[in-house]
C-alpha cells in the first residue's frame, strides 16, 4: 500500500493544507495571539521559558544517546529491547536531520526573512510584520518561519514511534513540542503559524519515513502507521 492511499495519511495533510489557508486568509491570527503574551511593553521570559528553550538541546542528545545505547545493547546481547535496531535508528537520525535541519533550519528560516514577534512594530520593534508564507527582507538570518525549536520539540513524535507502541506515550510526545512551541510564542520568539508549521512538517516527515523505512513490506500492506501500530497505554509495546 502506498502512503498516500491511507485514510490516516489524507486526515494529516487535509489538515495541514486548511491550517495554511487559514493562516494565510487571516494573517492576525498570529498577531492576535502573541499579544497575548505581550504586557507592559515587552514579552516576559519567565524561567520556565528559558528552561523549555536551553533544555530542547539536552533532550535531543539525551534522546538519541539512548537510542543508540539501546540499539548497542540489543546488537551486542542478541535483544529487542523496544524493538530498536539500526534501521530505527536510521529512522531517527533521518527525521532529525532533515525535519528540523534542512527543511525548517536550512530551508524556511534562512529563505523566508519573516522577523520575529519581538522585533516587529506592532510589539515596539522597528520590522515589519510579514504573514506565514510570505517571503521577506525583515530578517537576514535565524528568523521565525518556522520555528526550530518547535520542530526540535515535535522530533518527540519520531521518537514515540520507534520506540513504543502505546498511544499514551505518543500524546505525551505530542505535548513535549506543544510545551516547547508555547514557550517560544510566549517569550516573542516566534508567531503561533511558526509553531504549527514546524509541527506538521515533522508529523508528516516522521509519519511517511516510519512507513517507509520502518514497517516491512508485510506491514504496509496490511496497516497504515499509527492506526493500528500505536495501541493504547495498558497494552504490551512488542516488536513489528
Amino acid at each position: 500500500m502506498h502512503y498516500l492511499k491511507l485514510r490516516r495519511s489524507r486526515i494529516i495533510l487535509g489538515a495541514f493544507l486548511l491550517f495554511s489557508l487559514l493562516i494565510i486568509a487571516l494573517p492576525g491570527i498570529d498577531l492576535t495571539i502573541s499579544r497575548l503574551f505581550f504586557h507592559g511593553g515587552a514579552f516576559s521570559l519567565d524561567p520556565w521559558q528559558r528552561l523549555m528553550h536551553v533544555g530542547l538541546n539536552y533532550f535531543l542528545w539525551i534522546s538519541l544517546t539512548t537510542v543508540v545505547a539501546i540499539y548497542l545493547h540489543n546488537r551486542l546481547l542478541k535483544r529487542s529491547l523496544c524493538s530498536i535496531d539500526g534501521k530505527r535508528v536510521l529512522y531517527l537520525l533521518f527525521v532529525l536531520i532533515v525535519g528540523a535541519g534542512l527543511i525548517v533550519n536550512a530551508g524556511l528560516k534562512d529563505n523566508f526573512g519573516r522577523a520575529r514577534p519581538r522585533d516587529v512594530a506592532e510589539f515596539g520593534g522597528t520590522k515589519l510584520f510579514t504573514p506565514a508564507y510570505v517571503v521577506s527582507g525583515e530578517c537576514r538570518t535565524n528568523c521565525s518561519f518556522s520555528s526550530g525549536d518547535a520542530a526540535g520539540g515535535f522530533f518527540a513524535l519520531a521518537l514515540a514511534l520507534a520506540l513504543t507502541r502505546r498511544r499514551a506515550i505518543f500524546i505525551a510526545a505530542a505535548a513535549v513540542g506543544v510545551l516547547v512551541s508555547l514557550a517560544r510564542i510566549a517569550s516573542g520568539a516566534h508567531f503561533f503559524s511558526d509553531t504549527v508549521v514546524s509541527f506538521f512538517i515533522m508529523l508528516i516527515l516522521a509519519d511517511v519515513s516510519y512507513f517507509y523505512m520502518v514497517l516491512t513490506a508485510a506491514d504496509r500492506a496490511e496497516v497504515g502507521v499509527v492506526g493500528n501500530v500505536l495501541k493504547p497505554a495498558t497494552a504490551e509495546a512488542g516488536p513489528e
